[in-house]
């Protein structure tokens, strides 16, 4: 991460979460970016920037404004399906396959 990206200057605090009950696979292990009270990093477009460089690698980007927590990587639709177990399309197997084999070791099925 750039020094512009340090919490005092940037707005937002990045961590390392290991849950030890998670609610599905992406909480066991993953990198939560939340944004700290009276922050601008939303408007100034610097969220963006953090949450881009953070979503390339297999491991799970939750985001949090202060009032509620979302997963930006992997999206919905891949999510949707290493969580539910249901068949994916062919253009989102590869993919899908990939985050199952990691991930299920925080499943609870």
């Amino acid at each position: 991460m750039p020094d512009e990206a340090r919490p005092d200057r940037c707005g937002l605090l990045v961590s390392v979460n290991f849950e030890r009950e998670p609610r599905n696979c992406f909480e066991g292990v993953s990198i939560n970016v939340r944004k700290l009270s009276g922050s601008d990093a939303i408007e100034s477009g610097m969220a963006g920037t953090v949450l881009d460089s953070l979503c390339e690698g297999l491991v799970p980007v939750w985001f949090s404004d202060g009032s509620k927590k979302m997963l930006m990587h992997p999206d919905n639709e891949v999510a949707r399906l290493v969580i539910s177990g249901d068949p994916a399309p062919p253009h989102l197997r590869e993919e899908v396959t990939i985050w199952r084999k990691h991930y299920d070791v925080f499943s609870h099925g």
